[in-house]
């Protein structure tokens, strides 16, 4: 499958202003809202693990790199020196709870202004069973007790996540995903980098609420292969598989979308939500235009940005027995049994 493209990156702008710290700042959103940032002239500190090419690429814009983990209180303190804004969006890894918490310690100690904390629509349903899920709501609490300025945004299942099955859909005319019946109004990643970055730049009319930003209109996934469809030129058919297959898919993809066990455990979860129609409850909201004065992507624009930037477009015999091979080796990949990835689905 194909790994993702960066977006094309804009000059480097030298207006000065007080400075903003991005964490994971390489991830889907942290780097869309830098890149937002440093676009429009904003002095721009990012938190990252390693110097990665995409935190180089952010530093050639303009951004201050300081490497660094959520788990050392040392490391946020020195992160967040010289600091007026946040945005905090804590990784898809163990942790998140006692991790927010150094954070909010580290907060309490500098003189910040505002936080921008990435949480999750699941959060707000009682019935959750991912530990991250469970330990986001925990956090808001969190940040209410330290008194500390925030925003909690709370989007549903990212469009991006559609993606995983894009060589299929262009060369297979198949999108194999486990969402049953379920809706989702897709956000882009560019638009939560859009919306990240507005509140940054002005989050005090916003301090205390939660914001689901969301796309423009509720699709299911046999509408979404009907968009494949017309982009692509090509049938595309939706394929509901089962969560045994599913989680073959994941584990057989895992190095190139930079998955993990952990990660996996999570996402397990999500897709039940997801059959259950969850991210659907509310419908689409008013979020990124009201933030960012423009409409959000529709899928159609969503899929048409992916299928440019994916060598997969181009359709040959090659690339179609490539896709084939991968596609029904799937089956025979060793997992992790439900019982030994629900073992990672605890605190830690």
């Amino acid at each position: 499958m194909a790994k993702k493209r960066m977006p094309p990156l804009k000059y480097r702008y030298t207006k000065m202003q007080e400075k903003i710290l991005i964490t994971s700042a390489t991830g889907k959103t942290g780097f869309q809202a830098a890149v937002q940032l440093l676009n429009g002239g904003h002095a721009v500190k990012i938190l990252v693990r390693s110097r990665t090419p995409k935190a180089l690429a952010l530093e050639q814009l303009g951004a201050e790199i300081e490497t660094g983990r959520f788990s050392d209180y040392n490391d946020l303190i020195r992160a967040l020196t010289d600091v007026k804004r946040v945005y905090y969006c804590h990784p898809f890894t163990p942790g998140l709870l006692s991790n927010t918490m150094t954070f909010i310690e580290a907060v309490k100690n500098s003189k910040i202004e505002a936080v921008v904390n990435m949480g999750q629509w699941l959060a707000e349903f009682d019935d959750q069973k991912s530990i991250h899920t469970n330990e986001t709501k925990e956090a808001y609490h969190l940040f209410e007790e330290a008194g500390i300025k925030v925003i909690h945004l709370i989007p549903g299942f990212f469009a991006d996540n559609t993606f995983s099955v894009l060589e299929f859909a262009t060369q297979l005319g198949l999108m194999p995903l486990p969402f049953g019946q379920g809706r989702n109004p897709a956000i882009s990643n560019e638009d939560l980098g859009l919306v990240i970055a507005s509140l940054l730049k002005n989050p005090f009319p916003y301090i205390g609420q939660k914001l689901r930003p969301t796309g423009p209109m509720s699709l299911s996934a046999k509408e979404m292969a009907d968009v494949f469809s017309k982009v692509t030129g090509r049938k595309v058919r939706y394929l509901n598989i089962p969560e045994w297959l599913f989680l073959k898919a994941t584990f057989a993809f895992a190095k190139d979308f930079g998955l993990d066990a952990f990660t996996i455990s999570q996402v397990r979860h999500y897709m039940h939500e997801y059959r259950l129609n969850k991210f659907d409850i509310g419908g689409p909201t008013n979020i990124v235009k009201l933030l960012t004065g423009k409409e959000p992507d529709d899928f159609e624009t969503i899929v048409k940005r992916y299928i440019n930037d994916s060598p997969f477009m181009e359709r040959s015999f090659f690339r179609w027995a490539t896709a084939i091979k991968k596609f029904l080796q799937i089956p025979f990949v060793t997992t992790l049994h439900i019982k030994e990835l629900e073992k990672l689905n605890i605190k830690q």
